[in-house]
């Protein structure tokens, strides 16, 4: 089975949760209140229940949508245990290895200051909690590819040069 990179970026629901990453050993996404992800078990199935909880889909955030039902679908169905997720945080690039599938946390499936990040994915940091590189010492093809804005998308282009690096030994 062949391995993807993904980049997974580190604040869920807004809030910078990088060292709740590397406390826990995990990867997360925001969007509290939808509740575990599996229950929908298709693209149009996570976009309804994106509409029914948070409205704003309706109106000014349309065109958003796809995006987000992206995200959520690559989160929960993409990843899988074996995959690499970079977690760029400031000027550095932390990387893990997803190590579990999928877990839903309803303890955190609403807003506030401890809360807002209940999709999970229990991850191996390579370098513990150091950084892996500074973000300038990716080649510029990984820069460049690393610049979506989105919470979680796959490397694709890049891949060979970060797969090269990473091959490396630290």
């Amino acid at each position: 089975m062949k391995k993807q990179l993904w980049v997974v970026r580190p604040e869920p629901n807004f809030v910078n949760r990088l060292p709740v990453f590397l406390d826990k050993g995990i990867v997360a996404i925001g969007w509290p209140k939808i509740g575990d992800l599996t229950q929908y078990p298709g693209r149009p199935q996570l976009s309804k229940r994106l509409c029914q909880v948070y409205d704003h889909y309706l109106n000014d955030k349309k065109d958003d949508l796809a995006m987000d039902v992206g995200v959520l679908d690559r989160f929960v169905n993409e990843i899988k245990p074996g995959d690499y997720a970079l977690i760029p945080q400031n000027e550095s690039i932390f990387v893990s290895e997803v190590t579990g599938d999928y877990v839903f946390h309803p303890e955190l499936d609403h807003e506030g200051a401890e809360a807002g990040y209940p999709h999970w994915r229990a991850a191996r940091f390579l370098k513990g909690k150091e950084p892996w590189l500074p973000f300038q010492a990716l080649p510029t093809g990984a820069r460049r590819a690393m610049n979506c804005n989105l919470s979680v998308f796959a490397i694709h282009s890049a891949a060979p040069a970060l797969w090269s690096l990473l091959d490396q030994p630290s």
